[in-house]
């Protein structure tokens, strides 16, 4: 009885159904990819920020302790010259100073 030739209705719908869903499913893994792809933007963005955070912290400390070297070596020279004109020497700063400004 009938031989062959024709078709079936059931591959067909099972062609259907699973071959939505696999194109579903392939959407999503290649939507994936994109979200890993920002996913991994957005972590160098943040590597940079905080390298850039780090950066700048280190300056301010930097600068922090040049500040302080400063006012410890200013503190320094006004006590020698406080003791030097104690003595009755002028102090080497003044001397200096006086030689800069030609008097």
């Amino acid at each position: 009885m009938g031989g062959g030739g024709g078709f079936s209705p059931i591959s067909i719908i099972s062609d259907i159904i699973f071959g939505a869903a696999s194109g579903l499913s392939g959407g999503a893994h290649q939507a994936e990819p994109a979200a890993a792809s920002r996913t991994d933007d957005d972590a160098a963005a943040e590597e940079q920020a905080a390298e850039a955070r780090r950066k700048a912290d280190r300056q301010k400390a930097e600068a922090a302790l040049l500040a302080k070297a400063r006012q410890s070596d200013r503190a320094e020279q006004a006590g020698s010259d406080a003791v030097a004109e104690t003595l009755g020497v002028p102090s080497v700063a003044a001397a200096q100073l006086k030689a800069r400004l030609g008097q």
